[in-house]
This record gives C-alpha cells, structure tokens and sequence, in this order.
C-alpha cells in the first residue's frame, strides 16, 4: 500500500512537472522578444556585435554596459525562434541540474521531483525564460556552479580547473557572479578555519583561471572609467534614465501595504517587499502577462505561493542551526545576494530596480531550502503533490500566452 502510494505520488509530480514543460513549448512560439525588460536595448547590444566586431563601451547604450557572453552567443542565432530556442534549452538545464542535485542530496525520487518542479515552475523562471537578456542566462550558469561547488568540487587540479571555467563564464555573463566568488572566497575561509595564506593557496588555481577568462572585461572597465562594475547609469547625460526617485527609507522597505491592496502590477513603486514577492512568485511587471488594472486568478496565484514561501523560510532558518553544515554555502548566498540587492536599490532608487529577477540565480537554494522545509512532513508527500497539481492548474491559468494578448503591443 506505502509502495503504490509513493508511485502515484511520483507520477503526480511527474505529470506535474510535463504540464510546465508544455507550458513552456506552447510559450516559446507566441512569446515576442519585443517584451521584457529592456528588449530592444538587449538586441541593440547583439546588432551591435554583428556590426562593429568589438565589444561595446558602458556608455555606448542603455543596456551595452554588460559582460559579452549571452549576446556573443546570439549573434550566431539567425531568428527569433533560435534565441528562445536557447532560453527553452537553458531552462530544461536548470530543472535537470536542479534534480541531479536534489537527488543526490536527497536520495529520494519524490522530494527530488518536488524540488525540481519548485525550481522550474516558478513564476520568475517561467516569464524570465524567453526574454531576450543576460539575466537568465546568468542566473543559469551561477546554478550549475553552485551546484558544481556544493556536491562536486574537490581540491584537486581538475575539480579546481572545471571550477575557475564556471566562475569565468559566469563573470562573463553577469557581474552578479561577483557575489558567487564572494561566497566561495568565504566558505573556503571558513573550511580553513580562517587561515588566509592557506585558503589564498587553495583558491589561486581557479581564481586564476576565471580571471584569465573574464578579467580582461572588467580590467578595461576599470582603466577606462575608474571602476570594473560601470553601468549606463554611470553616464546620465548620455543614457538619462526618465524614472522618478523614489526615497529608500523605512516606510518603502517595511510597507505591507501592496499585500493588503493586491497591487500586483504597481507595488513595486513603493513596497519593496510586495514588489519583490509578486516580481518572483508572479509577473509584476508585465513581462508575460498583458498589462490590467487587476487579475483575480493572478491573487490566487499568489495566494497558492504563500505555502511555498513559508516553507522555504522554515527551511531557510533551521539550516542556521545545522552544526557543520555543508551546505552554507546556500545560506551565505542567499543572505549576501539579497543584500546586495538592497544595495542596488540604494544605488539607483527607481521602480525598475525592484523585482524578483536580480534574485534568479538562487532558484536552486530557493527550491533545496523548501524541501528542508517540508522534510519533517515527509509522510504527507502525496498530500503536498495534490497542492502542487492544483498550483500547475494555476500555473497553467495564468501564463498559458492566448493570441490575443498582444494585438496592438
């Protein structure tokens, strides 16, 4: 009886996970790249390319400040069709990572797919996937090295060979990856009880190695404009950015006043805990779904999403008090990421800078920390499976692209 009850519960999960996947195929026809943050800029980065054979300067375009890697990669893509092609296939390599590591730090089928469907099904990743921007690609390669470092890396010469070629296509597609050389530098200085010359020893090889493959980027940055992480924004008379300030204080940060509202399309304007929350477990900023005054089946989608985040919170603070714990470098990520997150809105206080999307790189500790949340309720696996079907339904309701949507856009 226990047998036929896990089985159904993994075919649930199974089915689960194909209806995203055919979520996602139906998608990736009816997406027009001219949606997203920033589109057209991002394809003005890739013309640029094909055009001029250099690699643009930060003051050059909006969004021509970013590392070269994903738009390098695009020039060779002739259609539309191929660079959503490439988001399709970055996306089907987040949910097979995510369950190879699942399942080799579980060792259970049903967690493992669980965990799988909760990295691959959430909304950010399922309105981010076909956008035309460096930020899932990004988001995808600091995953793998992640998972990479979590479950494989040893101090051996190949291990740190594989890990410095992560790290430099990493820092070649986003600066975030600075936060995950951050993260590693810390946790080899932890594993070494703080002994510096022993933890510089340890990470020379493949720190050497990344830098040999993106330093050249950031060192023209840097000789050029006084600084390796320059953005367009650095140069307002060239590229103004027509947004109004909006004051970083506590009312903006502590404001619960767009959950109360249900202000999906325009919290992001002054809550910066409502507008992150429905920019990650929604479309807030109206990436997929067509811009409305308000969407009943979007608050149900949201309100479905409450479970997931309490969970992953629960499994976020029991893993503080884990002794040894091999895993911190999760926990170290999430924090140090999300701060500087907040920093970034510090830096540049506008609308734009609020949503879930500058978080995308930890939708694999996000999912690994919901599974530490639900594991003391592991026998009500196929109770959790049936919420994760009607979820998939919601899913399915809300970012299931009709034809329609985008007539006069």
């Amino acid at each position: 009886m226990f047998s036929n009850i896990k089985k159904l519960t993994a075919y649930i999960l199974i089915t689960s996970i194909g209806l995203i996947l055919l979520l996602q195929l139906h998608n990736l026809s009816l997406f027009p790249l001219s949606r997203g943050f920033d589109a057209g800029s991002h394809l003005e980065y890739v013309n640029f390319l094909k055009n001029n054979w250099r690699i643009p300067l930060a003051y050059e375009g909006w969004e021509l400040y970013q590392p070269p890697l994903y738009y390098f990669l695009i020039t060779f893509v002739s259609s539309p069709i191929g660079i959503k092609v490439i988001g399709f296939l970055l996306w089907s390599l987040l949910a097979l990572t995510s369950y190879k590591f699942f399942q080799k730090k579980i060792n259970d089928i049903n967690v493992s797919l669980i965990g799988t469907f909760i990295t691959s099904s959430l909304p950010v990743v399922l309105y981010l996937t076909y956008t035309i921007s460096n930020e899932f690609f990004s988001g995808v390669l600091i995953s793998i090295t992640l998972v990479y470092y979590v479950s494989f890396y040893k101090p051996v010469n190949k291990s740190k060979i594989i890990l410095g070629i992560l790290i430099g296509l990493s820092f070649l597609a986003k600066a975030t990856a600075f936060v995950l050389i951050l993260l590693i530098a810390l946790d080899q200085l932890i594993s070494a009880r703080f002994k510096i010359i022993k933890t510089a020893k340890n990470l020379f090889f493949p720190f050497s190695i990344s830098f040999l493959m993106s330093g050249w980027f950031y060192l023209r940055n840097w000789i050029l404009f006084g600084g390796p992480f320059i953005s367009s924004y650095d140069f307002p008379k060239i590229n103004p950015l027509m947004q109004t300030i909006v004051p970083r204080n506590l009312s903006f940060f502590l404001s619960l006043k767009g959950f109360l509202t249900m202000d999906l399309f325009r919290s992001h304007h002054y809550s910066f805990l409502s507008g992150t929350f429905f920019s990650w477990f929604y479309d807030g900023h109206n990436v997929i779904i067509p811009v409305q005054e308000f969407s009943k089946i979007g608050a149900i989608l949201v309100l479905f999403s409450l479970p997931i985040f309490i969970f992953f919170l629960i499994g976020y603070v029991k893993e503080y008090f884990v002794k040894k714990n091999k895993n911190v470098i999760f926990l170290l990520y999430l924090t140090l990421l999300f701060i500087g997150y907040i920093s970034y809105n510090f830096r540049l206080p506008y609308y734009s800078t609020v949503k879930g999307v500058f978080l995308i790189s930890a939708v694999i500790p996000f999912g690994y920390f919901f599974i530490k949340g639900i594991m003391p309720y592991k026998k009500y696996l196929f109770y959790i499976s049936l919420y994760i079907v009607f979820y998939t339904i919601i899913l399915l309701r809300n970012f299931w692209i009709l034809k329609f949507w985008y007539i006069g856009t």
